[in-house]
């Protein structure tokens, strides 16, 4: 049965985030199981940061990919099924190397999802939902990473099955969701060849535009850092030793931040992304400290305060760069923002592993969670900046409109 066309666009508006949210659950469901791994496998802390690290290569990879393929209706549909190819992989995981290709194609897989997904629903015609681009696709990718780790860990305490039961059910569920990730491209439309250094002069051109970009650099580090080393922070520093708790502490931080970005705020864009930043600061702060009094209750104050920021501040910037570009280089904006802000997980990821060996697990957590304050702090400055702006040059205006005319 074929919807009415009237439909289509709502029916797109609620799947397709679906589908985001789901693709995303790969990103944290490995987090319970790395003590695991450590314990069957022989790998580090150090390993379990590369791993991380060759997941998001692979989100770069796919981001880099998804303007060349973004027209081709089933794009999603054939991504749903390399997503299935990887969980596979790690259903019959014995050594890291299984590991490693698992998140790099899942990588992908969410690479092509999240720079997609934004595109679409940006063409959608919707009435009452200026703001449908930046709150969808910030709750459906919140509403993923919080869902992995949880139930990750639910599975591992109640159903242990060397971590693999996870897996199973995470391949049935996106059997069940491929016939619907299809999408309204055209596989005969043709584009003009996008310049990426106008489009980059674009996306700098103003303070609002860079202090999104600041403000998704911070918050993927954030959540990188929680990602990739939050359960094993909960273990080994805080000393909990509960593959629920565990997976519920990061759970926390994307938990919220899918609520928060599925607020409707009526305010401007910058502002919001402005506020994002102030909360993203002082959780950075409190994840800082969490080395240093290693008390469950330091890391999720700290979660939580990471979980507000979050979605506040991906939802304004979502909408700043998705919607305030031109159409014509819209696609390519949103996938070069988010490959800048997974360069910030890349980049924690990367950087905490190297530093691990000489410092240590909790030291080398506080050291990037204080940069990331500081990077975080600079973003606000610049929304605050380009919010002064913004309403130095608007009150003029309605003043003359309000004036007679002599």
């Amino acid at each position: 049965m074929t919807l009415p066309k009237e439909k289509r666009p709502l029916r797109a508006a609620l799947v397709l985030p679906a589908g985001l949210a789901l693709l995303h659950m790969p990103s944290g469901l490995p987090a319970p199981l790395y003590p695991l791994y450590q314990s069957t496998m022989g790998i580090d802390s150090t390993t379990v940061s590369l791993l991380f690290a060759a997941y998001v290569a692979g989100v770069m990879i796919g981001l880099m990919l998804m303007p060349l393929i973004a027209g081709y209706r089933s794009v999603l549909v054939w991504t749903c099924g390399l997503s299935i190819v990887a969980d596979v992989l790690f259903l019959v995981a014995h050594t890291a190397w299984e590991l490693y290709g698992g998140h790099l194609l899942q990588g992908i897989v969410l690479g092509v999802f999240t720079g997609v997904v934004p595109v679409v629903l940006a063409q959608l015609d919707l009435s009452d939902s200026s703001k449908l681009v930046g709150r969808a696709t910030t709750s459906a990718n919140a509403i993923g990473l919080a869902a992995g780790p949880a139930w990750s860990g639910l599975l591992m305490q109640i159903a242990p099955w060397d971590g693999r039961l996870v897996w199973v059910v995470q391949i049935i569920v996106t059997l069940a969701v491929m016939p619907f990730m299809r999408t309204r491209g055209n596989e005969a439309d043709k584009s003009d060849p996008v310049r990426l250094r106008a489009v980059l002069a674009g996306m700098f051109a103003d303070l609002a535009s860079r202090g999104a970009i600041l403000a998704g650099f911070g918050a993927f580090v954030a959540g990188g850092l929680l990602s990739a080393l939050g359960t094993l922070v909960v273990h080994r520093v805080v000393g909990v030793e509960n593959s629920l708790i565990e997976g519920t502490v990061v759970s926390m931080c994307f938990v919220l931040s899918a609520v928060f970005g599925a607020l409707h705020i009526r305010r401007s864009d910058v502002t919001v992304t402005g506020q994002g930043l102030a909360w993203l600061f002082v959780g950075s702060l409190a994840l800082g400290i969490t080395s240093m009094f290693a008390h469950l209750s330091v890391i999720l104050l700290a979660t939580v305060l990471l979980g507000i920021g979050q979605g506040l501040a991906l939802q304004g910037a979502t909408q700043i760069i998705a919607v305030h570009q031109p159409e014509a280089t819209r696609g390519a904006a949103v996938s070069i923002f988010f490959i800048l802000c997974y360069f910030g997980t890349t980049v924690a990821s990367l950087g905490i592993g190297a530093v691990i060996p000489h410092t240590g697990l909790g030291p080398a957590f506080s050291y990037f969670s204080a940069a990331n304050a500081a990077l975080c702090l600079a973003g606000l400055a610049l929304c605050l900046l380009a919010a002064r702006r913004t309403r130095a040059a608007t009150v003029p205006g309605e003043r003359t409109k309000a004036a007679p005319t002599p």
